[in-house]
């Protein structure tokens, strides 16, 4: 029974993927030189039913065909395996699902390599792209949901029926094409999140949210190690800018240098992952209280290693 279920699932799956190629756009990209994959999809027309129900509670980012689609944002049309593979294609390795600490008699959250998601639509010939978390509200902070660096565990491993081995295992996201999970305990999928909570309290964003049917892009990169080169224009010498920028540094992990510079401006050299440093970015360009923020300019370069803390340069 499972293996025509399979068999039907491949066909479902080869089918949409010729519909996309047949459009110009293939399912799934793997550009490995830059370290992410690119997914073909749509906001799922399933949440239209599903407001009815639980107030309009989803649980998934992502899911693909066949999959949760009533409680899911979006709908690739690539299937669990398929990004499975891709993940590894990257040179990632599975990580760890979600599962129960008997000692500390709690659940504990995924682990392994984080990954960024972005989304991007086209609104009157124009592109919009998001952060994948700009698409849900939390019900609690009553606010968007916060950008994460979400968790590539693989899925949880279950038995794989379909093998001769009766010690054969396969991960549960190919079976029920979960891909990118709300809740952090939620082992189901291949990405977790890394927010810990019981439930998930998030719906639609409708102030973000294109129409449902609406086709979108997905890119799912790693949340990779990188140097970044900020300067900061305004009135940011002689208002404490530096030690401003250590202090969140310090609190971020990020390793690097602030400097002042002779024309004005604040040099700033920061190493960590991606997400990260668009964290530092956006609390650069607030600034300490007695500051003015005009500008900050920013190149990305190559991760050094060479700094293991971070300084105020004088």
């Amino acid at each position: 029974m499972l293996c025509r279920f399979r068999r039907i699932s491949c066909i479902i799956a080869v089918s949409f993927v010729w519909i996309a190629v047949s459009q110009g756009e293939e399912a799934i990209q793997i550009l490995e030189n830059e370290q992410k994959i690119v997914l073909t999809g749509e906001i799922s027309k399933a949440l239209g039913t599903y407001d009815e129900h639980l107030q309009g509670a989803v649980e998934y980012l992502l899911c693909g065909r066949r999959g949760k689609e009533y409680e899911s944002i979006i709908v690739v049309n690539s299937s669990a395996e398929e990004i499975y593979d891709a993940m590894l294609k990257l040179g990632l390795k599975r990580g760890v699902p979600p599962m129960y600490n008997e000692e500390k008699d709690e659940m504990m959250g995924a682990t392994g390599t984080s990954v960024l998601v972005f989304v991007e639509w086209s609104v009157n010939s124009e592109t919009k792209r998001v952060r994948a978390e700009d698409l849900l509200y939390n019900t609690r902070t009553k606010k968007p949901m916060q950008h994460v660096a979400w968790i590539f565990s693989g899925s949880r491993e279950i038995p794989d029926l379909d093998s001769e081995d009766q010690d054969a295992t396969i991960p549960q996201a190919f079976v029920g094409n979960d891909i990118i999970a709300l809740n952090y305990i939620d082992g189901s999928a291949l990405f977790q999140s890394p927010i810990p909570s019981e439930e998930s309290p998030y719906k639609k964003n409708p102030e973000v949210l294109p129409p449902l049917g609406t086709s979108v892009k997905v890119t799912i990169e790693v949340n990779q190690k990188m140097q970044r080169y900020i300067l900061i224009s305004g009135k940011v010498q002689g208002v404490g800018f530096r030690h401003f920028t250590r202090q969140n540094a310090l609190k971020l992990g990020v390793h690097g240098y602030a400097k002042n510079l002779p024309n004005g401006k604040v040099e700033v050299v920061a190493e960590g992952d991606k997400a990260t440093l668009d964290a530092l970015v956006s609390i650069l360009w607030k600034g300490p209280p007695a500051s003015k923020v005009e500008d900050v300019k920013v190149e990305a370069r190559p991760h050094s290693g060479e700094y293991n803390s971070f300084a105020v340069k004088f």
